[in-house]
């Protein structure tokens, strides 16, 4: 059953197919070219049934690709004007049978390539607007049929001869009742019953009217094709011989746009069949590229013979799950079906109305043209849909090859548009609100807190190029231009989530850095990738050698060095005086001003260390906690792979380890000495001491503890606050 209706279905696009391509000046070539159109049909289903990873795939035909070499074979002939009918036909073989082995090729390397995904990546509103244009121009070439003249234009004057305009009424109103059945009827049968039911009525009607077949060739109604009863293919050699190769060659943008075009076909339709037809796949999934690979040898062997390109037919294919056919049976039928009409290829050619042939390519153009122009209006964001617009217009005003670039051309720069609006910019933080992961004293925090305004931190994300490098510079010329708050004095700009940067984005930065120098202010490039430093490197900037410029490991490290910075200018950095401030005073900075901190202080073990000691190990019990009086000590943790991540870093004033203290928890990270410190302990032994023997020195203790652990939960807030926002 399969068969019989992808076999008939095949035999009447095969007939509308040649009549397409080998109208007017090429009607000499129509014999040859059904019975080369349905040869290749016969091949692609034979082979696509024994090599397919879908069983039931039932390959055809398709008419979007011929109708783009229609239009270039129509203006090979034009330029051909003078030659000899073989040598037109024999050119019009070539080019079709060219572009078929151009696209069996491409179908095979990507396949063998593995690269069918890629091919998706191709922007959809190009794709919609190919095939709404190809529609334009099976519309096109549904006039050439009719008239026997290219081009609209020329097409619509010859409607003013009576017969002509006869032939083009049958087949708009043929186009027109196939619409509208084929929208409210969903069986297989009914287009070629349709068909069969418009040839028989037109002979029915020549003796009524009293005009004989001679008259009806004459007049246009009937093709100019001799009766036979077999079928006829073009000869290679007398294609090689006779076929003008430099117009070959001029039509080889249009073979290549058909084998691409082809390729979105094909994988569009396994996709479908996929999606539509899983349980039936025999449970494996349908492989794309394996796909690819046997169309493609399809391809190559009846582009071979000259004739047209194909691929599995979405249709067909899930008709013939729908109908129980999960075997290779209705691909095998279908080629047999299509054979045994070559035997009458020649009688249907002469027999065959014009209006038939011209009505059924009328209506698939239009078809095509509603399906991927008007209701793609529905499924596609406005701009999208303007450049399918646009794309149908410059084919159908200009042509093929100029839709296609200026599909691409825009869809191009929609995309950089588009990306070009993406924030850039992930985060913006004054060195006031975002700190460092150092805990210092309070007089030190209170120190940066006025002025940390003074550092700016920018966290980037995503590709820098030209189209959003430019989001950068506004920012910091308005920061630099701001009277109301400190001048900046460090600029870090964060490249952690960047993922690239192109020549002219690292131009951008150039002029970053030389704001900076202007305003007296330093460019710290933290994060920076391998990549991005040998894009700064080539437009001239070296992160290593220009004293505009410093590099942090990451944007903990450059918080932390700029703020050092600020702290030294102050005298209050780590290597300078603030440095030794008695315990005392820390503790008065921290809690206020108390009669018992000077015995708080007594209380405490006094530890002096080197750089690389061990101060807390993780996972041993808490027994004490630690307040630091001089030096810095850092916080961190074993990673599985043996490295070490820093957590925090802690200076003269912190206090550390009193959270597994109070809660009885073992230690979490290692605590490790960075420069020589003193180190002052409280035990839990002394604490509970004290806590029985002296409740207020007890409750100054406490006080301090809670006042640390106050400290942290508002920096942990502010952190959580800066990540959400």
């Amino acid at each position: 059953m399969i068969g019989l209706i992808a076999g008939i279905d095949n035999l009447g696009n095969g007939l509308a197919i040649a009549a397409l391509l080998f109208t007017g000046p090429l009607a000499a070539g129509l014999g040859a070219g059904v019975g080369v159109v349905l040869l290749s049909a016969a091949i692609l289903a034979l082979l696509v049934a024994l090599r397919s990873t879908q069983p039931n795939s039932v390959a055809l035909v398709q008419e979007t690709g011929v109708a783009i070499l229609a239009s270039t074979v129509a203006t090979m002939a034009a330029g051909l004007e003078e030659a000899p009918d073989g040598v037109r036909v024999a050119t019009a073989f070539a080019i079709l049978g060219g572009s078929t082995l151009v696209t069996g090729l491409l179908f095979w390397a990507v396949g063998r390539l593995r690269l069918g995904r890629l091919v998706r990546f191709f922007p959809y509103p190009v794709v919609a607007g190919f095939l709404a244009g190809s529609g334009w121009l099976l519309v096109e070439g549904a006039l050439a049929m009719v008239s026997g003249r290219h081009g609209m234009s020329a097409g619509l004057a010859e409607l003013a001869d009576p017969m002509t305009a006869v032939t083009a009424a049958e087949a708009v109103a043929l186009a027109v009742v196939l619409m509208v059945v084929m929208r409210r009827n969903d069986s297989p049968f009914a287009m070629p019953i349709m068909l069969l039911a418009a040839a028989l009525a037109f002979h029915a009607g020549l003796p009524l009217l009293g005009v004989t077949a001679e008259q009806a060739r004459g007049w246009g109604w009937l093709p100019a094709a001799a009766a036979t009863g077999g079928f006829s293919l073009p000869v290679p050699t007398e294609v090689l011989a006779l076929a003008d190769w430099s117009r070959v060659a001029a039509a080889l943008p249009a073979m290549i746009s058909v084998a691409v075009l082809g390729m979105l076909g094909l994988l569009l339709n396994v996709s479908g069949i996929e999606l539509a037809q899983g349980e039936l796949a025999q449970g494996h999934d349908i492989d794309a590229d394996a796909e690819l690979r046997c169309t493609g040898a399809a391809n190559l062997l009846a582009g071979a013979l000259g004739g047209p390109s194909g691929y599995v037919g979405l249709g067909m294919t899930l008709l013939a799950g729908r109908l129980g056919a999960t075997g290779r049976g209705a691909g095998l039928a279908t080629a047999a079906v299509i054979l045994g009409g070559l035997s009458v290829a020649g009688w249907l050619v002469s027999v065959t109305p014009v209006f038939l042939t011209a009505g059924l390519v009328l209506f698939l153009g239009i078809e095509l043209l509603q399906d991927w122009l008007v209701e793609a209006r529905r499924r596609l964001p406005r701009t999208e849909w303007l450049i399918v617009l646009a794309v149908v217009l410059a084919i159908a005003g200009i042509g093929f090859m100029e839709g296609l670039a200026l599909g691409l051309a825009v869809s191009l720069a929609m995309f950089v548009y588009s990306y070009s609006r993406l924030p850039v910019i992930r985060g913006r933080h004054s060195g006031a609100e975002l700190r460092s992961r150092v805990d210092r004293s309070p007089a030190a925090s209170r120190h940066l807190a006025g002025t940390g305004a003074a550092i700016e931190a920018m966290q980037l994300q995503g590709y820098l190029f030209f189209g959003t490098a430019e989001q950068i510079v506004g920012p910091i010329r308005d920061r630099l231009g701001r009277g109301d708050t400190r001048p900046l004095r460090f600029l870090i700009i964060d490249f952690r989530h960047i993922k690239g940067m192109d020549s002219a984005a690292a131009g951008v930065f150039r002029r970053i850095r030389n704001l900076m120098e202007a305003a007296g202010a330093t460019l710290v490039l933290s994060a920076l990738p391998a990549t991005v430093e040998d894009a700064f490197r080539t437009c001239g900037l070296d992160p290593d050698r220009d004293p505009v410029l410093r590099r942090a490991p990451d944007l903990d490290h450059a918080l932390e060095a700029c703020e050092e910075a600020l702290l030294a200018e102050s005298g209050g950095g780590t290597g300078a005086a603030g440095a030794d401030t008695p315990l005392l005073r820390h503790l008065e900075a921290m809690t206020g001003p108390h009669p018992r901190l000077a015995d708080a202080v007594a209380a405490l073990d006094t530890l002096h260390l080197e750089p690389d000691e061990l101060l807390i190990r993780a996972g041993e019990a808490a027994s004490d906690v630690f307040i630091i009086g001089r030096g810095r000590v850092k916080v961190q943790i074993a990673l599985p792979d043996g490295r070490t991540l820093r957590l925090r870093t802690m200076t003269a004033g912190a206090v550390v380890g009193e959270i597994a203290l109070l809660l009885g928890q073992t230690r979490g990270a290692d605590v490790v000495v960075e420069t020589p410190a003193t180190i002052h302990r409280l035990t839990a032994a002394t604490l509970a001491r004290l806590e029985r023997e002296d409740p207020e020195l007890a409750l100054v203790l406490h006080r301090i503890l809670a006042t640390t652990l106050a400290q942290k939960v508002t920096l942990a807030n502010r952190l959580i606050e800066q990540a959400v926002g």
